[in-house]
């Protein structure tokens, strides 16, 4: 019997990808880019997205905070594609604040997380950054459903280090055993919580395939089946892993 469920954050709740992308528009058409010669959004987005991804991956190895990621991002985009990069200051700064207060719910979270709230110790373990996460659930009214945030960049873990899920059992007064984790990151959720002895729920909505060497105690394919699932506070039935 479980008496906590933890949740990974982006694109199991809130839907990271959306929102990075309309923050990104928003602030591209805020400073006008569009505007200048030869600027294509489509081209933007696909040289960002790797630039990005690699300052991200090592900012904990180089010291680096979110202002720097972003502004190393956007000055290496915008000289890449031959436009003046004197703005990417600026264009980060505008980016981050509107990405910070967006919030745009994953379909049946909203749903979910108001069937479970009050039965069990909710929490998030998330790998973000601890204003964007936040301030992303406090524009969507949804911080109140949880009892505490551990998020990577504030209590020094990251996801799937073990370290950070046994901060957040601990915090949240439980055993190992009452717990289920949810998330959709077989390399981060998965392997975090196998590594602890949590019980993992892998949120699938593509249904992908999952190789042998997986063996996640639930699969979900939409958020709404976690609510078939709790029965009473009694889970009693595994998810087909198909």
């Amino acid at each position: 019997m479980y008496k906590a469920i933890l949740f990974d954050l982006d694109n199991t709740l809130l839907d990271y990808d959306f929102s990075e992308r309309d923050a990104m528009q928003r602030a591209v058409e805020h400073h006008r880019l569009p505007e200048i010669a030869n600027f294509e959004w489509d081209s933007f987005r696909s040289v960002f997205a790797p630039i990005n991804w690699t300052y991200w991956i090592e900012r904990v190895q180089r010291n680096l905070t979110i202002g720097d990621v972003l502004y190393h991002s956007f000055r290496d985009t915008l000289e890449q594609l031959g436009h003046d990069y004197r703005i990417s200051s600026t264009l980060a700064k505008t980016y981050w604040e509107l990405f910070c207060a967006s919030c745009h719910p994953m379909e049946g979270a909203n749903e979910l997380l108001g069937k479970l709230h009050g039965r069990y110790r909710m929490g998030i373990i998330s790998n973000g950054i601890g204003e964007a996460q936040r301030g992303r659930l406090k524009t969507g009214a949804l911080d109140h459903y949880f009892d505490h945030l551990f998020i990577s960049d504030e209590v020094g873990y990251y996801k799937p280090q073990r370290e950070i899920f046994d901060t957040a059992v601990r915090t949240l007064g439980v055993d190992h055993t009452e717990v289920l984790f949810v998330g959709d990151s077989l390399q981060d959720d998965y392997h975090g919580a196998a590594g602890a002895g949590i019980d993992f729920c892998y949120y699938n909505p593509l249904a992908k395939r999952l190789d042998e060497s997986f063996m996640p105690a639930y699969m979900i394919h939409s958020l709404s089946e976690l609510i078939q699932m709790d029965v009473q506070n009694q889970w009693i039935k595994r998810v087909p892993l198909t």
